[in-house]
């Protein structure tokens, strides 16, 4: 038996590196945004606009959580929150111009840090190995067996 039938311990290996590699970039990237922060403002890049329990549902969140982080990114000027047109009950954020120039700011020097350590640290071969797991990576992360629904794209 290799160690990839033994699929609680390659499952654990998977969580394991992914969170180390999470926790490395962001890190690296002294950026001011904590991870919820990130996660928040990417979503709302990619919804346009929200509600904190729109929010709450795609990140796997607490309502209060995504308030909370709603607050601090609105204090810092990075989203607004306005009641919503068409049912004054409920309260929509999305980001602000400078919530969009952090974010991409945010992006870029995360990826500028992966991409130095692959330049200097890795071989051509061990990063076309590295492309070809993301397929498979993604594939993971796209699975529809599931404990809970799936985030809305």
């Amino acid at each position: 038996m290799s160690d990839s039938d033994d699929l609680p311990a390659l499952a654990a290996a998977v969580r394991e590196a992914a969170g180390m590699v999470i926790r490395r970039v962001r890190y690296e990237s002294g950026s001011p945004l904590t991870w919820s922060q990130s996660a928040l403002l990417s979503e709302l890049f990619r919804r346009g606009r929200a509600t904190a329990s729109e929010l709450a549902d795609d990140q796997g969140l607490r309502v209060q959580t995504v308030w909370a982080s709603l607050e601090t990114m609105e204090q810092r000027g990075l989203v607004v929150r306005e009641r919503d047109a068409s049912d004054r009950r409920r309260v929509r954020a999305c980001l602000t111009g400078l919530g969009h120039q952090e974010l991409v700011e945010d992006r870029r020097t995360r990826d500028q840090w992966i991409v130095t350590v692959l330049a200097e640290e890795f071989t051509a071969e061990e990063r076309q190995t590295l492309a070809d797991a993301l397929t498979l990576l993604v594939r993971l992360a796209d699975s529809s067996l599931a404990n809970r629904p799936l985030p809305a794209s």
